[in-house]
């Protein structure tokens, strides 16, 4: 069943795509995978969820592949591969990991596609600015083209706190935890061989 990820009731139409509108977004990444798909198909896949603004909550997933061919045998211009491999890069510079040319030199892009969600993982929370461009599908006008872009975007401050700072109660309810609760229930039990099921 299809689930209700990146669907906001109280705003979205019952029978409209989801994803969010063209627009700038100030968005957290929040998910990184290798997604493969019943189809046969897989990609890079990344879910930004916006932090500010009306749309707070809302997602977007993006799947990018950088197969050569498409499942009819065609192979696809080499404009979309590169402007592909141009968003990674940029996407990795926003989570200040540095992505090469030898990132997409494995020899399928099923490894290009596992190498880039292990590389890119540790960038999960970082802010960017996600820009979403529609351009006009002469062959399908309901569904227009959806284009990518990012800008920097200002991180939060790193919370350090102190257990002084924290509410009483907290502390005082953590250092009376038992470190083992079953200690009580504890019996000594011997057995010699004797008592094994087995010589």
């Amino acid at each position: 069943m299809a689930g209700l990820d990146g669907f906001d009731a109280k705003h979205d139409a019952v029978s409209a795509p989801q994803g969010l509108p063209a627009g700038d977004y100030t968005v957290s990444v929040s998910d990184i995978a290798h997604r493969a798909f019943n189809s046969g198909w897989d990609a890079f896949g990344v879910t930004f969820e916006v932090v500010e603004g009306e749309s707070v909550g809302r997602k977007e997933n993006v799947n990018i592949s950088f197969a050569e061919t498409s499942k009819a045998g065609k192979a696809i211009p080499e404009f979309v591969l590169d402007r592909n491999v141009k968003l990674i890069a940029k996407l990795g510079a926003m989570m200040n990991i540095g992505i090469t040319g030898e990132d997409f030199a494995a020899e399928n892009e099923t490894d290009i596609h596992e190498h880039l969600a292990q590389k890119l993982r540790p960038g999960l929370g970082t802010i960017v600015i996600l820009k979403i461009i529609e351009t006009p599908n002469k062959k399908d006008p309901q569904n227009p083209y959806r284009n990518y872009d990012f800008e920097e975007a200002e991180q939060p401050a790193e919370l350090d706190v102190t257990d002084n700072e924290l509410p009483s109660n907290v502390a005082e309810k953590a250092d009376a935890l038992d470190p083992d609760p079953f200690a009580s229930n504890a019996t000594a039990t011997t057995a010699d061989n004797t008592d094994l099921p087995f010589d």
